[in-house]
């Protein structure tokens, strides 16, 4: 399951960034199509009762159904931008230039295809990491299917770590194009978050995790953190992911006027 994940999102960061507009609009076909697999999952665990066996007052079965909503959304809103794709580049939405001036490495006037590439693996990855971890804290603890969704969500985890690291890293060296002071703290925020949930994570493995041929050692345990990554910060992810979408709606109305 993890080589699923991480492949997807190598597909997606190598076609929603592509020059050729067929290739653009396959890839947000397939990015829309993974979301709606994972909002139906949602709502089959309404339907077959696994949300009724989680925990008498956990909130966990309303975070997912919540986040099953603002999934949809997105699909939606990722297929509506597909015919725009094929339109004149002016016009263009996802992403919002594609043609052959993209550099490889962000410039002041441009983000590069390196950093959109990191962008849109670490949002497919951040999407499925966020879902399972809902649904590993409300199986229970001798379902066998938790094991398989508790071991591809870290690996999955410290993919994340890996490349928020990289997205970071690039953003120190490489100029980029200058943003409002709004966008700017909502960045920060993004990789604070990121980063918070990651070391939590580590900090309730029990045992180092391996991912793309490296060993993340698990870090001190801690009560405290694992009250974070369970209820904390899901919820603020929650809030983010909304604000997010909320923003990219908002950005393609105002181009779409254009």
């Amino acid at each position: 399951m993890t080589s699923f994940y991480l492949g997807l999102a190598l597909v997606l960061a190598i076609t929603i960034n592509n020059r050729f507009a067929a290739v653009r609009a396959l890839g947000i076909l397939v990015a829309a199509v993974a979301l709606g697999f994972m909002a139906w999952s949602i709502v089959l665990a309404d339907l077959d009762g696994t949300f009724a066996r989680a925990p008498k007052g956990s909130v966990l079965p309303w975070l997912l159904n919540g986040e099953a909503v603002l999934i949809t959304l997105g699909a939606l809103l990722l297929l509506w931008t597909i015919p725009r794709q094929f339109r004149s580049t002016t016009n263009a939405v996802l992403p919002s230039s594609t043609t052959n001036a993209v550099p490889l490495r962000s410039t002041g006037a441009a983000y590069g295809h390196l950093t959109r590439g990191l962008h849109w693996a670490s949002a497919t990855l951040i999407i499925a990491a966020f879902t399972m971890g809902q649904f590993i804290a409300v199986l229970a603890a001798d379902d066998p299917v938790r094991a398989d969704f508790l071991t591809t969500h870290m690996a999955i985890g410290g993919a994340i770590f890996l490349l928020t690291f990289a997205r970071m890293f690039e953003r120190l060296v490489r100029p980029a194009p200058p943003n409002p002071g709004q966008v700017q703290a909502a960045h920060f925020m993004l990789y604070a978050l990121i980063t918070a949930t990651c070391v939590t994570g580590l900090a309730m493995a029990d045992a180092p995790i391996h991912v793309l041929g490296l060993s993340l050692p698990s870090l001190p345990a801690h009560p405290f953190a694992t009250r974070l990554h369970q209820q904390a910060l899901p919820v603020l992810f929650l809030i983010l992911i909304a604000a997010h979408l909320f923003g990219a709606i908002k950005a393609i109305r105002r181009m779409a006027r254009r």
